[in-house]
Formats: structure tokens, sequence, C-alpha cells
């Protein structure tokens, strides 16, 4: 039996035994698993896939954003959807796409009441303390915790790091998880992948450290993360890292090359962008942003046009907002 199958083996019996244990609403316990990760990390890809492919398992996923548009969601209910309600995506696959609204806790009772789940997935927004989502699920009837994930982008990493500003709030979340998925692997050198891995074993010394590419990683390994890692105490923080935010919506088409010419000298200040445009040809386009690395792909099944910009401060952001609007 290898290590992977070993895990598995472990989690499913994780997952029997919730079962057998009665929370204080009479229903089977259900492990909840918290994604945590700095904006831009890969969190929502690594989610995708989990709910693309769950091994079996049904998932349900609560998701949050900090921004008025919740692009997130709105990427994962992308998946072959069975049906749609106020606030939930039933996929094909038996999955299911929640979105957080007012209360977590509120949000994981009904589905843990609702025993059509067999693990819970939250996904935080970037800029969340995962510690105190781990505790309030830990205070939620019918949930238990089955571990906190933190995603950290191999690019970024290093400068995140290295940032004063957002440096405590990465190290925070590196710090909280009991499993750290290196997300983006492709995309640098070899050689920077071990010392990248070897640096997050001295921030989480004994935690398993999972190179990702595409957002793959086993659900295996994913779930039932408290099992694999080591465990430390979740104190309350405040938010060590305060974000703004602005919405653009695009009130004509964008020529592609001039949103390419505008992410590629965006502000400084601008720590994330994502959305959706229209373009002159009636095509939809996806735009991705993080620091100064940026993407525009082609998006299939996107209606609307909206983008959303994350920032360190109001003014920087509006007036990036201002700048990007002038596109049209």
């Amino acid at each position: 039996m290898n290590q992977i199958d070993a895990a598995w083996q472990a989690t499913v019996g994780s997952i029997a035994a919730a079962r057998r244990r009665h929370g204080d609403s009479g229903g089977d316990a259900v492990g909840v698993t918290v994604l945590t990760g700095f904006l831009g990390s890969g969190k929502t890809t690594v989610l995708r896939q989990l709910l693309a492919e769950p091994a079996g398992l049904h998932i349900a996923a609560v998701v949050n954003d900090i921004g008025p548009v919740n692009i997130d969601a709105a990427v994962i209910e992308g998946l072959q959807v069975a049906s749609r309600a106020p606030g939930r995506v039933e996929l094909t696959n038996g999955c299911a796409c929640c979105a957080l609204v007012d209360d977590l806790a509120e949000t994981l009772e009904g589905l843990a009441v609702s025993q059509t789940s067999d693990a819970i997935v939250v996904e935080a927004s970037g800029v969340a303390d995962p510690a105190t989502l781990a505790l309030a699920v830990e205070g939620t009837a019918g949930c238990m915790l089955d571990g906190v994930v933190a995603v950290v982008d191999a690019q970024q990493l290093a400068s995140q790091l290295n940032d004063p500003r957002i440096g405590p709030a990465v190290r925070r979340q590196i710090d909280v998880a009991h499993l750290v998925v290196l997300s983006k692997v492709d995309q640098v050198e070899g050689e920077e992948v071990a010392v990248l891995t070897e640096r997050l074993g001295q921030l989480a010394p004994g935690r398993m450290v999972v190179p990702a590419v595409h957002g793959r990683i086993d659900p295996r390994l994913l779930l039932g993360a408290a099992l694999r890692g080591a465990t430390f105490p979740a104190d309350v923080g405040e938010h060590p890292f305060e974000v703004a935010t602005a919405v653009v919506a695009p009130t004509r088409p964008w020529q592609v090359a001039d949103v390419a010419r505008w992410f590629e000298s965006s502000p400084a200040s601008l720590l994330r962008a994502k959305g959706w445009f229209a373009s002159p040809d009636g095509c939809c386009h996806e735009v991705q942003a993080v620091g100064r690395s940026w993407r525009i792909v082609p998006a299939a099944g996107v209606h609307y046009s909206a983008i959303v910009l994350i920032g360190s401060s109001q003014e920087a952001v509006d007036s990036a907002a201002v700048s990007l609007q002038q596109l049209g």
C-alpha cells in the first residue's frame, strides 16, 4: 500500500467515524476543510479540480470572496450543472457549490442538516484568517474540522514573503495550515521548486508540501488534511492585511490589445484582478492578474462583463478602476 492509498483509507475511515457521531442538531458530523491562500494563489483552480474529479465523494463547496461580484463562484458554476437554486448549484457528479451569504456557521449547519454531502470545503477569501474560520467550523453543530489547506503561488511566494505589507498574512496562512499546496510549479524552474519547498518546510515544520499543476491534487490528499500534518492551536487574530476592492463594468466591448496594454503597465498597488470582458468580435475573454503577472484567455459560457480589482488602498484601487473604465 502506497502513501496515497494509506492516506485515503484513513480519510474514508474518518468520514465513516464522523457519520457515527452525532452533533448537537441530531445529524451526523461532516468533515469540513478550510481552503486558504493569498489573493491569486490558485485556490479556486484547486477547488474547481476537486469538484470536477471528487474521487466518488459528494463534496459541497462554500465559496466566499472579498469583491462585490463573486467571480470565483461564477467560475466554479461553469462545471457541469444539474440544477440551480438561489445561492446553490448542484453538479451532475453529486457535488454542489454554495454561496456564503452572511454567517458561515449558518451555512455549514444547513449543509450538515441536509446530510447530502460526504465532505465540505470552504474557500476562504484571499485575506481571511484561516484560524478564525477553523474555530467557526469547530463550533458549528453537525460539523468537524477536517483540516486547513493553504495554497501558495510558486511564482509569487518569494516576493510576497519579502513584502512587509502582505508577508505577515501569507505566513499566517501557511502557519495555520495542516497541508500546503505549492501551485503553478510548472511556471518556475525545477531548482526553484526545491528551494520553495525547503522554505515552506521551514515556515511550516511537520506539514506536507504538495506541488500542483493547474490545480490538480489527489482528493485523497486534500481531504482529511489534519490526519497528515502537524496540528497547532488556532487562536483568533485580526486581519493582518486589509485590502480594498472596486468593480469595473465595461460599457462596450474592449479590444484585447488595449486590455493587455493596460495590465502591462498597471499600478504597482494593484494586487489582484479577475473577471471577464467582451471584445468587438462578440467573443468573451477572462482576465486574471496577480501582481505583475497577468493573462487573457478566451472564456466560453459567460454572458456578462465585470472585473474586480483588489489592492492595498481604496484610493489606489479607485484610481485604477477609473483608468480601466476609460477603455469603454
